[in-house]
């Protein structure tokens, strides 16, 4: 007969000054509890504090510092004060299970570079315009870093060091912070009450971005790029040496154009992910792009064309796999997809066989671009369910741009409007 497991349980500390850690379901978020200080006449009250993680023996560590902080009379873990430390902690870990990798990546840079700015212990209750100003110019003259960090004027030989960053960059750090604030005035504490009880930037001017650079690839440049595609070498390890072969270039490229997806996506496909069974409404089979790899972790199932499906067959027979291995592994390692960063570099080797200019502001986000702006003349919510995106307005405004043809067309072919006879 199986014996229920017992839930663990541990206490830290000196009589009066004890901490407890425990956890309330096997292998789920472990709580403490600690005493109130300084004991009522009526006897010791409690309180008890999520620590947001399983880690047991993390939460032992914590939990003999905190005893010792305690006894100190130094401890703050029980300060219901929203500080910037406290709140960003609280918005990274629990948001985190609902995104995406690119997005995640996102919320770990800017609770850095907002906690250097205002600091751990400010009171998000009491932000000031004088410090959301303050951020703005700082962060757009390149006087602080994309993580918060100090830039000097100029370096040793007196060079300038700043880099001014776009409006754009500046629009995006500022939004961030209005969606913690925002996420804080829905979110309870352990004690039933909300984080904030306001968001403290409401009325705060966001800078925009008047002339924002969403450049678009062409077919022109997708084939030029096609042309010299098996020119692009990767490094493998054979027999202990470096030997360059043809890379991923090329196949991520088709699969890029032929999909509409981010390239994170694409690198980190997995065989399971293939759905090659042909059918009337998929002929060519479909791809199923699983949650943990878009941006907003939304799963999508979406059919191949005719040239994509090619691609992936031309890649099952070069490279066949099963379950969860990559279709695109990483060279020196077999268990992890290619990197974000690598292909990005085969891709501006590209460039440079194939002579072309590089596309101010982007590397492979213009071929999302060009998916969607070649489609608009379908209907949108086909479009959106094909190349995976959630949102009519995102995809309206940001991808689908204008072109000269389209633009032509609207002014040479109205739909005149006559009385009714």
């Amino acid at each position: 007969m199986n014996k229920r497991r017992k839930l663990w349980a541990e206490a830290f500390g000196q009589y009066g000054f004890r901490v407890r850690v425990e956890e309330r379901r096997v292998g789920g978020t472990l709580y403490a509890r600690l005493p109130v200080l300084p004991y009522r006449d009526d006897g010791p009250r409690y309180r008890d504090v999520s620590l947001q993680h399983a880690d047991k023996e993390r939460a032992k560590e914590w939990a003999r510092t905190e005893a010792e902080k305690l006894r100190a009379g130094t401890s703050g873990a029980l300060d219901p004060v929203p500080t910037a430390a406290r709140v960003f902690a609280r918005y990274v870990t629990e948001t985190k299970p609902d995104k995406g990798e690119s997005s995640q990546e996102l919320d770990t840079r800017a609770s850095a570079m907002w906690t250097r700015w205002l600091g751990a212990d400010k009171d998000l209750s009491k932000l000031t315009p004088s410090e959301w100003r303050g951020f703005i110019r700082a962060r757009a003259s390149g006087e602080i870093d994309a993580q918060g960090k100090p830039v000097p004027e100029k370096d040793d030989e007196g060079n300038p060091t700043r880099k001014p960053v776009r409006t754009r960059t500046v629009e995006n750090d500022c939004k961030w912070l209005m969606w913690v604030l925002n996420w804080a005035t829905k979110e309870r504490d352990a004690d039933g009450h909300y984080l904030l009880q306001e968001n403290s930037a409401r009325g705060f001017a966001i800078p925009h971005e008047q002339n924002p650079r969403r450049p678009v690839a062409t077919q022109d440049r997708y084939e030029a790029l096609l042309a010299v595609a098996d020119q692009v070498l990767m490094d493998v390890r054979r027999n202990k040496k470096r030997v360059p072969v043809r890379s991923y270039f090329r196949e991520l490229l088709e699969l890029v154009n032929g999909t509409a997806r981010r390239i994170s996506a694409v690198c980190q496909l997995r065989y399971e992910d293939l759905r090659l069974a042909r059918s009337k409404t998929r002929p060519h089979g479909a791809i199923q792009w699983p949650g943990e790899t878009d941006k907003m972790a939304k799963a999508f199932a979406a059919p191949l064309n005719a040239t994509t499906r090619a691609t992936i067959d031309r890649i099952l027979s070069e490279r066949p796999g099963i379950g969860a291995a990559y279709l695109f592994p990483k060279a020196s390692d077999p268990t992890k997809p290619v990197g974000k960063d690598l292909v990005s570099d085969w891709l501006e080797r590209a460039e440079q066989l194939a002579g072309l200019p590089k596309q101010s502001g982007t590397l492979w986000h213009a071929f999302r671009r060009k998916w969607g702006t070649e489609r608009k003349h379908h209907p949108i919510q086909d479009v959106m369910a094909a190349g995976g995106w959630s949102d009519p307005t995102c995809l309206q405004t940001i991808y689908q741009q204008a072109d000269p043809e389209t633009v032509y067309r609207v002014v040479s072919e109205p739909a005149e409007l006559r009385e009714a006879k």
